[in-house]
């Protein structure tokens, strides 16, 4: 199997697996900096440079904040739907 990700390609023979955990090659995270964040998922483990975990933070911040508007905006009809449509298709029509 082969790794390839943001730096290239690398032989998943280079991980080695041992008693205390997982040992992964550095070059791997060559070039994210100094510190590097690792979390372990339900089946993963997740290396992060701190401006990708950053990133990510912020993503999931305006997520929670557009769907916190939504629930209070509640359910649209039809017709609200089909002038938001009406109107974005309008405005990219004058920008072309």
């Amino acid at each position: 199997m082969v790794y390839c990700r943001f730096t290239g390609c690398v032989a998943m023979k280079a991980v080695k697996y041992t008693k205390e955990g997982v040992v992964i090659p550095s070059s791997w995270v060559k070039g994210w900096g100094k510190p590097v964040s690792i979390r372990r998922g339900a089946n993963m483990v997740i290396l992060e440079s701190p401006e990708r975990q950053a990133s990510r933070q912020r993503f999931g911040q305006m997520v929670r904040k557009l769907r916190r508007a939504v629930q209070e905006l509640g359910p649209l009809t039809a017709e609200q739907i089909a002038a938001e449509v009406a109107a974005v298709r309008a405005q990219r029509a004058r920008r072309s």
